[in-house]
């Protein structure tokens, strides 16, 4: 009830243009970063505009012994881009008894790429019972390659533990490494324990075993419920497998996911141009999802100034893409220069490669360009 009368008093204080006052009751009424109170608190600093100023009001608040508001003052960092303070604050949150040892390990991986700590984070979760820690786990193991094993054994864990988003991440992972009829029970199941956001990489599934009627019904039950990307899968699916009226739709519905900002959008666009050889459109497109941090959006552009006999903007793409951890647009490059007669550069992409991630074939493959054995 306290909270609820804290919240009621923010939001006035809020309406009636009180931005500080507001902040520090949104601090004091905080709980988790997931509920409502974290979003009034962002949009809050968002209308006031004066960052600077939110932020010495939290930090104000946290030292005067309102605990809470360090968690508060976390959101906004990571809001902000600033992760090394966030996490100083959500340190000081966890010196003061606060149960943040599942963000904390968010934050160490997905914001500083820091996947040592995170993982002793993570693991110090899991000691610590913090709900949803098997899951969160499982989905960062998996996102290393030679860890997929173990990363299944988690989830699996968290799925017997009773924990239903393991369900959808499973079947996540199988789709990711390419094994449709793998994932498609675990998708399944978890729709029907109603975990709605598996509707769209559900869809995806049904679409790679053939199951058309299937994956539209999916579909439109994930447009009706606004799952996030759900409007660029239905483009995609309009464009390769609609009805004679939903390929004419398909670029509007590409058009509406450019609006929504959804994640991929620019990159799938411009794969449709291309593929209507509508190559100007499309190159802005690619240049857009680079911008947007799509590695593969520059090996694409460099093979289309290639056909353009665009060489020095071609070399330019594909370095772009190696800048940007883009293993095959590195392969393709020296490929471009073996066919240019520069095998001498090649052997400077041997370190570059390897940091990527290249296996005993592909370093190979290189050492055979550069001209060794």
């Amino acid at each position: 009830m306290r909270d609820q009368v804290l919240v009621q008093r923010a939001d006035e204080e809020a309406a009636q243009g009180r931005h500080a006052a507001a902040l520090e009751l949104y601090a004091r009424a905080w709980d988790s970063r997931h509920d409502e109170v974290a979003e009034k608190l962002l949009d809050l600093v968002e209308a006031w505009g004066d960052v600077d100023a939110a932020l010495a009001v939290l930090q104000q608040t946290a030292e005067s012994g309102v605990i809470t508001a360090y968690e508060a003052l976390a959101a906004l960092l990571i809001e902000i881009e600033e992760p090394e303070d966030a996490l100083e604050a959500l340190e000081a949150a966890h010196t003061a008894g606060r149960a943040v040892t599942l963000w904390t390990a968010a934050v160490l991986a997905d914001e500083l790429d820091d996947r040592e700590q995170a993982e002793q984070w993570y693991r110090r979760a899991i000691s610590d019972g913090e709900p949803g820690a098997l899951n969160d786990f499982g989905v960062f193991l998996s996102d290393d390659p030679d860890r997929l094993v173990e990363a299944e054994e988690v989830l699996l864990l968290a799925v017997e533990g009773g924990d239903v988003m393991a369900l959808g991440n499973l079947g996540r992972m199988h789709l990711e490494g390419d094994d449709p009829e793998r994932a498609l029970p675990w998708l399944t199941r978890g729709l029907t324990e109603g975990v709605r956001s598996v509707l769209v990489p559900l869809a995806e599934v049904e679409v790679q075993l053939g199951r058309y009627d299937e994956a539209r019904a999916h579909l439109t039950e994930a447009l009706a419920d606004e799952v996030e990307g759900a409007r660029l899968a239905w483009a995609n699916y309009c464009a390769e497998h609609g009805t004679e009226a939903e390929q004419a739709a398909a670029e509007s519905e590409f058009l509406t996911a450019l609006q929504q900002d959804e994640p991929g959008a620019h990159f799938d666009y411009a794969l449709f141009l291309a593929d209507r050889d509508r190559i100007d459109e499309a190159i802005k497109e690619y240049e857009a999802a680079a911008a947007d941090g799509e590695a593969n959006a520059w090996l694409n552009l460099a093979l289309i100034y290639e056909d353009r006999k665009d060489r020095r903007t071609a070399e330019d793409c594909y370095r772009g893409g190696i800048e940007a951890g883009d293993l095959q647009a590195l392969l393709a490059y020296a490929e471009f220069l073996r066919q240019w007669g520069r095998q001498k550069d090649i052997p400077a992409l041997f370190a570059p490669a390897a940091a990527l991630g290249a296996d005993e074939a592909e370093v190979e493959q290189l050492r055979a360009l550069a001209g060794g054995k």
